[in-house]
Formats: structure tokens, sequence, C-alpha cells
């Protein structure tokens, strides 16, 4: 199945105030998130994230002094949030490692799909950042990595998987799971359950792809 995935054509929402339960902090890079996303980084500027939110340039840089660091700290948030969820879950030896896994395997999905404007961390776009804010980007990725690598060893030392490159397995998964963002759309011939169980079992067969 390939549904391709369109983005809407909807506009960013251009809230007076910051919606309820959201800081004006928050609220620019939602709406920097969809522009950025639905556009491309380059082609929005800084007077457009402004009206986007109902600030007016000078109030937006009180905020955040560069478009830059308004893209870092999109990406940034997104993933310390999606790390926040899934490392500690995979780290939690209170639960087999298989079920750890799988536990992943569905937050992965569920986020790459319900917050997928904010998943900018694998564009082009990342050139546009310092050199040490790269640096901050990949730790975050590398901790997610390490996490999903070291449950599927502690799996191929207990007998439930059968690996011989635990890091290599993880980093295929995780390019499985990080391919569902360009295809999926949530009125395609799958539902968001039905793709997680999908991809469940897609990342126990690589578990099982190898000799221990």
């Amino acid at each position: 199945m390939h549904t391709g995935w369109m983005p809407h054509q909807e506009q960013a929402a251009r809230p007076d105030r910051a919606p309820a339960g959201r800081s004006m902090s928050d609220a620019i890079l939602d709406s920097a998130a969809v522009l950025f996303s639905r556009r491309g980084y380059h082609a929005i500027g800084i007077r457009e994230l402004a009206d986007s939110v109902g600030l007016s340039t000078s109030t937006l840089y009180h905020y955040y002094a560069t478009k830059q660091d308004i893209l870092y700290a999109v990406i940034g948030r997104f993933l310390r949030e999606f790390a926040d969820t899934l490392v500690a879950g995979l780290r939690d030896t209170s639960v087999p490692p298989r079920a750890r896994l799988e536990r992943a395997v569905t937050d992965h999905v569920v986020l790459t799909v319900t917050r997928r404007e904010e998943l900018l961390a694998g564009n082009p776009v990342l050139n546009a950042l310092t050199a040490e804010q790269q640096a901050g980007i990949a730790a975050l990725r590398r901790s997610y990595r390490d996490a999903v690598r070291d449950v599927i060893a502690e799996g191929t030392a207990t007998g439930q998987f059968q690996v011989s490159d635990p890091l290599l397995t993880a980093m295929a998964m995780l390019d499985m799971l990080d391919g569902i963002r360009a295809w999926y759309h949530e009125d395609g011939a799958l539902s968001l359950s039905e793709l997680a169980a999908r991809y469940r079992a897609f990342a126990l067969s690589l578990c099982r792809a190898g000799e221990a």
C-alpha cells in the first residue's frame, strides 16, 4: 500500500494570543513547524512567522533571536519529548525486552504520525544549524538509537531475539520506522493502530533475522 502523504493546504493558525494551556513560545514553535514542514525552512521569513502567531517581528525576537534558533527549538523540543517518552521505557529492566521493544515501536509510529510536522530532523534544513546545534540534535537521536540497540542486545542474550549485530539491527529498524512519515496518511488503507501492529511485527522479524 502506497497512499502517498500529501500536505494539507491550510495555513498556520494566527491567534491573537497563545492557545489555552500553551505558552507563546510553544505557539511560535507549533506554527513554525507547520510552515517549515509544508513550505520549506528557507521559504519562510521572520515576518511571516510573527504574523502567523499575531506578533510583531520585534516581539518575536523577544522569544527567539533568529529563525535558526526557532528551527533548532522545533527539532530539539520534539526530540527531547520523543526521547523522554521512549528511552525511559526501553531502559525499564522490570519489563521483558520484547515487550519494551514493542511498546517503543508503537510509540514511535504514533508520534511519527501525530506530530509529523515537527519531524525535520532528517531534513536538509539541519545544514542551517550551527555545528554545536547539530551536535545536540545528533546526541538526542543517538540516545534513542543506543536504547534500542541495548534492548535488542538484552533480548538476544536471553534468547528472545536472534541477532548477530544489535547496533546494525537497531539502525535498520529506526530507518524503517522513520520512513513512515514519507508516505502514511490517516485517510489511507491502514488505521494508526493497524499500522503500529504491522510495524511491531516487522520489528520483531528484524530481531529474528540473524544468528545469535
